[in-house]
């Protein structure tokens, strides 16, 4: 019996609990990841969804002793060029996949893919299947091994096997609880009344709340548009940016290769309307510890954009969250980049002017303007181009 083998038998139990765990929403993927790693003593144990509508990653999750670095670089680029990834994504839901079989040193030897990233990296074959396949997103799980090391033996890839069969049942289980979004929370109230278009999505992109003016957007389908229950963008490069802004945020553990997750708290990103128009989108983190559960229960996305052409009737709301103000603040800087005077602004808000020009300096250093003409140019740059 291998050395793997040997370790996976006493552990096999609370693997598959943790397995479970992670599929009905109790922890985070790489839980069960982090065990399998370590018995199979893998340079990395991926998760990963494929936008079918537009071919990129939608989510990777990964696990094991790779640098930090190489899960990131796959994200941004190698996904692209990965060829086991291509012939992966024609299985059915089910099938094996081994790289050494379809791919020999000669190959190995030319492929940009595997001399300038995986192997530099640390990493070298790869055992997979197809968990799941539906309209929206292909999901693969996979062991790497690392570098110097053979593929996995005939009774380890047998094993390997056992456990993913328990990984695609609680994918399905965790595919049916997030239809049940938490859609009456106070902060969906709250969305609701806000003028520009609100979405809440969780870092798989599963769409839990959109409000009136984001319906709509996501109806017309020339920038986003919903498909099976998940965001995606019309444009591919654009559906590409989303995915690496929403990593970046962070919204649950996505990785165990070293300590380079620092998660952000927002993040602007440019996308593409069908007509070749730019939109800036912005995404902030809603984490149920810093809005009081406001939100629900586990961490989201607000994804929000403005668009050109349309009026600019910025939301006191809308500023609060995006640059942290006070909602009196918001109301105030509203109304400057709204394009009343301080003197206007305080007659409309019933302050004193000497209030609204302190406001204004808190303002100022808290969203790095230089100044009232800076406020606006700052604003508006960062909901349009």
């Amino acid at each position: 019996m291998s050395a793997i083998l040997e370790r996976l038998e006493p552990g096999y139990d609370g693997i598959v609990e943790l397995i479970y765990r992670a599929g009905s929403g109790v922890m985070p993927w790489v839980a069960p990841m982090r065990e399998v790693a370590r018995i199979f003593d893998s340079w990395s144990i991926q998760l990963l969804g494929v936008n079918k509508a537009t071919g990129v990653l939608a989510f990777s999750f990964e696990a094991g002793d790779g640098p930090a670095e190489a899960a990131v670089e796959y994200v941004r680029h190698w996904h692209r060029v990965d060829p086991r990834l291509q012939k992966s994504l024609p299985m059915a839901v089910g099938e094996w996949f081994s790289c050494e079989e379809h791919f020999d040193e000669a190959f190995v030897a030319k492929s940009d893919f595997y001399q300038e990233y995986l192997i530099p990296f640390g990493g070298r074959h790869v055992y997979g299947t197809k968990l799941h396949d539906d309209e929206t997103m292909t999901v693969l799980l996979g062991n790497l091994t690392k570098a110097g090391k053979p593929p996995l033996s005939s009774g380890e890839k047998a094993a390997f096997r056992r456990l993913a069969a328990h990984f695609r049942k609680a994918f399905d289980i965790q595919a049916i609880l997030a239809q049940r979004s938490d859609r009456q929370s106070v902060g969906a109230e709250l969305l609701e009344k806000l003028r520009q278009p609100m979405i809440l999505v969780d870092h798989q992109r599963r769409i839990s709340y959109r409000n009136r003016n984001a319906g709509a957007l996501l109806e017309r389908r020339d920038l986003v548009y919903e498909l099976d229950g998940i965001l995606a963008c019309r444009d591919t490069e654009s559906d590409h940016h989303l995915t690496v802004a929403l990593r970046e945020l962070v919204l649950g553990p996505i990785s165990t290769h070293g300590d380079a997750d620092h998660p952000l708290d927002r993040r602007s990103l440019r996308l593409r309307r069908r007509d070749g128009k730019g939109i800036a989108a912005a995404l902030i983190a809603l984490r149920p510890e810093s809005t009081m559960g406001a939100f629900g229960r586990t961490p989201q996305a607000l994804f929000t954009l403005f668009e050109p052409g349309a009026p600019v009737d910025v939301d006191p709301g809308l500023l609060a969250l995006t640059f942290g103000l006070t909602p009196s603040e918001a109301r105030t800087a509203a109304r400057i980049v709204n394009g009343s005077s301080p003197e206007q602004a305080a007659r409309e808000l019933g302050l004193k002017v000497s209030t609204i020009r302190s406001q204004l300096i808190s303002i100022y250093g808290k969203t790095g303007a230089g100044g009232q003409a800076d406020l606006v140019r700052l604003v508006l740059s960062a909901t349009t181009f």
